[in-house]
């Protein structure tokens, strides 16, 4: 009985050792079943929100998100507007480009990135672009975010 009590004991922790190592390898597939199962999503102050428009260029593309205000309950008077170029390796060295939050086809402000140095100005163009909060080089893309204000228009 003992011996078997043995065996039983080791088969265990093999099997739990096999699915501890099986659960970090596949880490990144399983947390995505897990939350796409549940329902969760990341939260668009994270990712950027949902994308609003393409731009097609030549050798790249703009993609401009929704302007983000999301709260735990509710909107913020503050928000942002995130602006990703891709893909990076074709980039050209100076991008600048007028863009339009939103569908009224106003020009909110332009921007000027620099994508060897991460340089970036902005150049509003109404009153509820409020600044730039950054410009950081992800994957494969420059993205920059630009602070808007709800309460001003």
């Amino acid at each position: 009985m003992s011996r078997l009590k043995s065996v039983l004991g080791y088969t265990w922790a093999v099997l739990a050792i096999a699915v501890v190592l099986a659960t970090f390898m596949a880490n990144d597939y399983l947390s995505g079943k897990f939350a796409s199962a549940t329902g969760i999503a990341v939260s668009p102050w994270f990712s950027g929100g949902e994308v609003l428009q393409i731009r097609e260029h030549d050798r790249y593309r703009t993609v401009v998100h929704r302007p983000v205000f999301d709260a735990l309950i509710g909107e913020r008077s503050e928000g942002f507007v995130q602006v990703n170029w891709e893909p990076a390796d074709r980039l050209p060295s100076v991008i600048e480009e007028n863009i339009e939050v939103g569908r009224d086809k106003l020009e909110h402000f332009a921007i000027r990135l620099d994508t060897k140095t991460g340089a970036a100005l902005l150049f509003s163009r109404t009153a509820s672009v409020v600044g730039l909060e950054r410009a950081y080089r992800l994957k494969n893309s420059w993205a920059v975010r630009v602070l808007l204000s709800r309460t001003t228009n």
